[in-house]
């Protein structure tokens, strides 16, 4: 008959201890009986999953030191049962195995797992040498395998967001495959030159088995996915895919006029944000920098600026440059800018000084306001200025004006003059640019009919 004895809680952490190899109790009646450790001594705690065959779990007793006699421990045997009791049977530690860090070596056995009702909790309860026994408690679970696909991404044009999908399946107790549901996902993903992949999130299986995630990239990303285990079903991972995304560029906002001395402005939305936009002048034979740059908003919004300085029409266009997107680099063409002086204005009144009624040798007032635009692309008074008050005879509009009064810009833009009339003359008031930045104004303002 043999004899039988039960581990007390102390005896089963120093026994847990000599399993990892830190020693022996010295008092054990035989130093064969330890509670087994799942998996084997490479991969401790390793429980295969139920896939769409019988599966088998191993279990290991490990002993410190490199050597020990061939039949050493032979002929131990556990007691092995699902926790409801069903499926009990005893398994023979009839195999051998070892490692050198820390030196070690261990007798296996193999546990068949039925796959009709293998799925569930276990333990073990009793590992027995000869006469020998020892009552343990090792429980561990058989969970049925699981599997998890992951699809292409679809190319897309930045802003859209990629959409990373796939289904994930569970073995049944058949051996076929069925959707799993409610199945926690995480999404790991990188840059596609890199040799680590990072967490990026979480997500839930629908009905059909299918997880869904969107989110936006900036340049080609490695994606896989992994499935955490759950009470019934295993842990598994999907292979990995990469997402690929193009850059975007819309259509270019711009005047197609500019003026000397004045910053002219493009705006544009470019996607993704880390792009890089360049603002480009055609020189006649090839496409140069106009030193303004950059990366656009967390909106994608940007504006570029250039500022003339001669007058002409010129070729300007938006690149888009840096690495990621497929496309790059692209760019778009604003129409043909044409640049001239900026714009002045002239206003003015010509009449009799006092009298009412025209006659040679009256003296007539001219005035008014003269205006330009700033180098700020402001328009306001333009003092300091020589403004010019010009005739020629009534009618005669091959005869060139001749100058008849002279007067310069108050602070305000306001000038003031007279001069006498002669005869029947057009009357004109002019501001001739000294400034080439500066266009000329004219304003005709009647004819002078002398009684």
């Amino acid at each position: 008959m043999s004899r039988s004895r039960t581990v007390t809680l102390a005896q089963v952490l120093f026994l847990a201890l000599a399993t990892l190899g830190v020693g022996t109790p010295a008092h054990a009646v035989d130093e064969c009986l330890h509670p087994p450790v799942l998996g084997d001594i490479h991969g401790e705690g390793v429980v295969p999953d139920l896939l769409a065959g019988d599966g088998q779990a191993t279990m290991f007793i490990a002993f410190s030191g490199d050597w020990y006699p061939p039949d050493y421990c032979s002929g131990v045997t556990a007691t092995v049962q699902k926790t409801d009791g069903s499926l009990r049977r005893e398994i023979a530690f009839d195999g051998r195995d070892g490692t050198g860090m820390p030196p070690a070596i261990a007798i296996t056995a193999t546990l068949p797992i039925p796959l009709v009702n293998g799925a569930g909790d276990w333990v073990v309860t009793k590992v027995t040498h000869g006469a020998e026994s020892m009552a343990v408690s090792v429980p561990f679970r058989i969970r049925r395998g699981t599997t998890a696909t992951i699809e292409q991404p679809a190319r897309v044009t930045s802003p859209t967001k990629t959409t990373v999908t796939g289904v994930v399946r569970n073995y049944t107790s058949t051996g076929s495959l069925a959707v799993s549901s409610g199945r926690t996902v995480q999404l790991y993903g990188g840059g596609a030159q890199s040799a680590q992949l990072h967490l990026l999130g979480s997500g839930t299986t629908d009905t059909t088995g299918r997880y869904r995630f969107q989110l936006p990239i900036s340049a080609p990303v490695v994606f896989k996915v992994a499935v955490v285990q759950s009470a019934g079903y295993g842990a598994a991972e999907s292979g990995t895919v990469t997402a690929r995304v193009l850059a975007s560029l819309s259509p270019l906002i711009a005047s197609t006029r500019g003026y000397i001395g004045v910053w002219w402005r493009v705006s544009a939305k470019a996607f993704p944000t880390t792009v890089f936009t360049n603002l480009q002048r055609w020189d006649g034979a090839s496409w140069t920098w106009t030193q303004s740059f950059g990366s656009p908003a967390a909106d994608g919004t940007f504006t570029r600026w250039w500022k003339p300085d001669t007058a002409g029409t010129y070729r300007l266009r938006v690149e888009l440059a840096g690495t990621g997107p497929d496309n790059l680099p692209i760019d778009r063409e604003v129409s043909p800018v044409t640049v001239t002086a900026r714009p002045a204005t002239i206003t003015g009144s010509a009449a009799p000084t006092n009298a009412t009624v025209i006659r040679p040798g009256t003296k007539m007032s001219t005035y008014g306001h003269l205006t330009a635009m700033y180098t700020t692309g402001a328009t306001g008074p333009f003092a300091g200025q020589r403004v010019v008050v010009q005739t020629r005879p009534h009618g005669q509009t091959s005869v060139p004006y001749s100058t008849v009064a002279t007067a310069t810009t108050t602070g305000t833009g306001y000038y003031y003059t007279n001069w006498f009339a002669r005869s029947d003359v057009d009357v004109r008031v002019a501001f001739i640019s000294p400034d080439q930045s500066v266009g000329s104004a004219f304003r005709w303002l009647r004819v002078v009919d002398v009684k």
